[in-house]
């Protein structure tokens, strides 16, 4: 017998590597188990699943350990055993009663091994001794050599409706569907869910190409399996994987996945360091290129900033640089400036060949972003390019235009005017878009041209175009052309909601144009597409003229697109009061605001009615509860993501700034500003870029993150979707302040909360922030105010007791002010604490006269006199 197996067994205690802690009564489980308690059960699922924790509960609920075995399969004793054949023999001879053997976390084994381990488990079966066996989907061989054998599944352990039911009757996830996420064990009850389902799949033993074909999935998110491209599984390895990992969410059926949300940053931290052997075994060049494969999927399926993102977490400088160059403008068209912009940080000390088409790129992101700064800078370096392309220039061109001043788009004007008076041509790999550029182009030089942009329009857009086979980009390109015509009739009070020009609204390009933008706008919609830079503003342009458009027969924005739009808003930061700048341009009237206003809640209407919501943050997304006094706490749900912030303590004041400013919008620069006071705005942008990616990442769920809205007016946290400590003590501090004398206010259970809650000052750690120091001293002085506002309302009402309580806490937190030391001696004076109220009288004279060299206020002279009387204390109004 070997002593392997003699500390294998249990004796009545709990396995020390499954403590109560990770264990959850799934009764209908275990008593799944217990149907035939003869033949082998075998648990096998991913990691994440409670595998380990099922078996630990049979064995409590059976045979409270006694007479139990629990043998570890990772150790490799146990492949010795196996080897020896000694696993049964050993077991019987240290325990004759033995009733229950669990090989926990099988390991790999050869077919040679596999039939030893069969044999094994059949001399304990046949000895009386049940067995259960927990082992992952590609390590497991029992389940084929035992056909009788009860098989508890990955899909078995996902949580259902019962259990979610049980969760709701105990207060949990109330309100929240149960979505893949929630039926997903560790993601639902775990603290560090997403990290086990990570690690699980990094230690699958999975073919090269189907455990990229995994990760692609799990880091994309959703999408159709044919956008996988050459990481697309077959039918059956499909099929394995959708029944053997069901938080990858594949529907064999649809021939679509939806994975488990898990956050890049995890997904890189298991990924990063074997995706070149993977990439190696599966027949592709290198890491890079596996990086890049999975980031093309990503913008197959429309997750452009996932894809960006991908690629800066799992790529290397010059694999980004190329790709950068290769996928940009398709980036940019689906609005994604701002991970353009991070990747651009990534190479921008990289040599790149094609400079001045980078520069285009960077004045386009810019622009996006409403930076009119930096567009300008960038288009002019790649308009000085003595050998830029024509394409090019066009862009570089467009973007200043779009960003300009009068003079400047002059200027740009003079440049767009001689390439439409060369035609010259542009390079093959931008052919596709050559027509939509002149279209643009022409729509731009309208004015200058004295005519209608929509008569430009007109005159050169494709009328052959097919829409199956526009690219992404060109369609969005012919969209922005179309907006650039609706916004010049805008601008010149041609579709005003009232006295439109009832002529041009019957008139044939009109009619054309607004044809042309439905169809595309349901073409993006059709490949589950976003609404990109030029299709958000179209439609932005359409839904502000949608009173005229519709009176003349060309209808509103179909229902799908408007609540397309609704997300884009919501997306882009647009549900502010404040229209954006996109959707109301320079020479719009500013009355057409309180008509996007209607139009965002009709959309919003839209979303509520239809059975599919479009919009998951409204319902779904997690309240963020942050705690700013005393130690830092962030909790996002029941997720506590504290830990995150250790070590990380400009990402840590970043997140209060914004949180102290209660969801207001601050620029970039003034963040910077207050981040780093002393340093040269430019690097600040770059250090500030980091530090935004750093709290995204932390904050994100999935492939999102609601709650940080950044965009080219400003920054801030989602006023609706987060609560803090701050909040709960302006109102405290307000009720305390102005509450009316005759409230009924439990006195006790208010003070209570300030010493609980308040104890200890705002960002105690952060010591050389003016802002949060200047915070600190704010709250720490209205809180004494309506501590001693409190004491008199008490006083007034003949609570002597609580009136002194309330005085004594402002002096703990206070002892230099008069008026606190007047406050806690009129509440002594009524305890009828006539010593210590003379101690803080003479308390109050000698710091007065020492500190200040002044003598105590008239108001104390007075209770002084009151009090060397013995006269009652006078009522005292405040």
């Amino acid at each position: 017998m070997t002593r392997f197996i003699q500390t294998s067994a249990c004796r009545g205690l709990r396995p020390t590597d499954v403590g109560a802690a990770h264990l959850l009564p799934r009764p209908h489980l275990v008593s799944r188990l217990m149907a035939n308690r003869e033949a082998l059960r075998v648990i096998t699922a991913p990691e994440g699943f409670g595998k380990k924790s099922l078996a630990v509960s049979y064995a409590e609920l059976a045979f409270e350990f006694a007479h139990v075995f629990w043998i570890r399969g990772e150790s490799p004793c146990l492949l010795r055993e196996i080897d020896n054949g000694e696993v049964a023999s050993a077991v019987l001879k240290c325990d004759k009663k033995a009733a229950l053997v669990v090989i926990a976390d099988v390991p790999a084994l050869s077919e040679e091994r596999a039939a030893r381990l069969e044999g094994e488990i059949r001399a304990l079966l046949a000895a009386g001794c049940e067995v259960v066996a927990t082992v992952s989907p590609t390590r497991d061989t029992l389940t084929a050599r035992f056909p009788d054998a009860v098989v508890v599944d990955g899909g078995a352990l996902m949580v259902g409706e019962r259990e979610d039911d049980e969760d709701r009757a105990h207060g949990g996830g109330r309100g929240r569907p149960l979505t893949l996420d929630r039926r997903i064990p560790c993601l639902r009850w775990a603290e560090r869910g997403a990290e086990n389902l990570a690690q699980g799949l990094a230690h699958e033993d999975l073919p090269p190409v189907l455990a990229l074909a995994s990760w692609a999935m799990l880091c994309i998110g959703k999408g159709s399996l044919a956008d996988l491209g050459a990481l697309e599984p077959s039918d059956a390895d499909a099929s394995f994987l959708a029944s053997s990992f069901p938080y990858l969410g594949i529907d064999e059926a649809e021939g679509t996945f939806a994975a488990a949300t898990v956050p890049l940053e995890v997904a890189r931290r298991f990924l990063a360091g074997r995706l070149g052997e993977l990439a190696g075994a599966a027949g592709l060049a290198s890491a890079d290129e596996a990086a890049a494969l999975m980031a093309s999927c990503a913008l197959k399926v429309g997750k452009s900033r996932r894809a960006a993102r991908l690629m800066e977490a799992l790529a290397s400088r010059r694999a980004v640089s190329q790709w950068l160059m290769r996928e940009g403008w398709q980036l940019l068209a689906a609005r994604a400036a701002g991970e353009v912009l991070a990747l651009y940080e990534i190479i921008t000390r990289t040599r790149i060949a094609e400079r001045p088409r980078l520069n285009a790129m960077m004045a386009w992101a810019w622009a996006q972003q409403g930076a009119r700064a930096q567009a300008i800078d960038y288009a002019r370096r790649a308009l000085g390019a003595a050998d830029g392309p024509a394409e090019v220039r066009l862009a570089a061109a467009l973007a200043a235009h779009d960003q300009g001043n009068a003079a400047v788009r002059e200027e740009m004007e003079n440049e767009l005017a001689l390439w439409m008076a060369a035609e010259e041509p542009l390079v093959v790999a931008a052919r596709d878009v050559a027509p939509v550029l002149r279209t643009v182009v022409a729509c731009v030089l309208c004015r200058r041209l004295g005519t209608l942009a929509l008569d430009q329009w007109d005159r050169y857009a494709p009328t052959s175009l097919s829409f199956g086979d526009a690219s992404p980009l060109e369609i969005e390109l012919m969209l922005y052309g179309a907006a650039l015509a609706l916004e010049d009739l805008e601008a010149r009070g041609l579709l005003a909601q009232e006295g439109a020009d009832a002529a041009l609204l019957c008139q044939a390009p009109l009619v054309r144009l607004v044809a042309l933008c439905q169809r595309a706008l349901g073409e993006l919609l059709a490949r589950k597409l976003p609404l990109g830079f030029g299709a958000l503003r179209a439609a932005s342009a359409l839904e502000r003229a949608d009173g005229p458009l519709t009176v003349a027969g060309l209808g509103p924005l179909s229902t799908p697109v408007a609540v397309a739009l609704a997300e884009a808003w919501a997306d882009e930061g647009a549900h502010r009061a404040e229209p954006r700048k996109l959707r109301r341009p320079s020479g719009a009237p500013a009355g057409h605001a309180s008509r996007s206003n209607r139009a965002i809640d009709e959309a919003t209407a839209h979303l509520a009615a239809l059975p599919h919501p479009a919009v998951p943050e409204a319902a779904g997304t997690p309240l963020l509860r942050l705690r700013l006094f005393g130690t830092l706490e962030v909790r996002r749900g029941d997720a506590d993501l504290s830990r995150a912030f250790h070590n990380r303590k400009k990402v840590r004041l970043l997140l209060a700034l914004l949180v102290l400013h209660r969801g207001q919008e601050l620029t970039r620069d003034r963040l910077v500003q207050m981040l780093w006071p002393a340093t040269n705005p430019r690097t600040g942008s770059k250090n500030f870029y980091r530090l935004w990616q750093d709290l995204w990442n932390i904050l994100a769920i999935g492939d999102r993150c609601p709650y940080l809205i950044r965009d080219q007016y400003g920054c801030r946290l989602d006023a609706a979707l987060f609560t803090s400590d701050v909040e709960h003590l302006e109102r405290l501090t307000r009720h305390l302040l102005f509450g009316a004398p005759g409230d009924a206010v439990a006195w006790e259970q208010t003070l209570y909360d300030i010493q609980e809650s308040f104890s200890a000052p705002l960002l105690p750690s952060e010591l050389r922030n003016e802002v949060v120091a200047r915070y600190r001293d704010r709250y720490a002085s209205s809180l004494v105010d309506g501590l001693i506002a409190a004491s008199a309302r008490l006083l007034s009402q003949g609570e002597s007791r609580g009136a002194l309580w309330f005085a004594r806490e402002a002096r703990a937190r206070d002892g230099r002010r008069e008026d606190v030391l007047a406050c806690l001696m009129r509440a002594q004076m009524a305890a009828d604490q006539r010593t210590a109220a003379l101690e803080t009288y003479f308390l109050c004279r000698d710091f007065l006269a020492e500190s200040l060299g002044l003598d105590p206020s008239p108001e104390m002279a007075e209770l002084y006199q009151q009090l060397i009387d013995g006269r009652p204390l006078a009522a005292h109004g405040r």
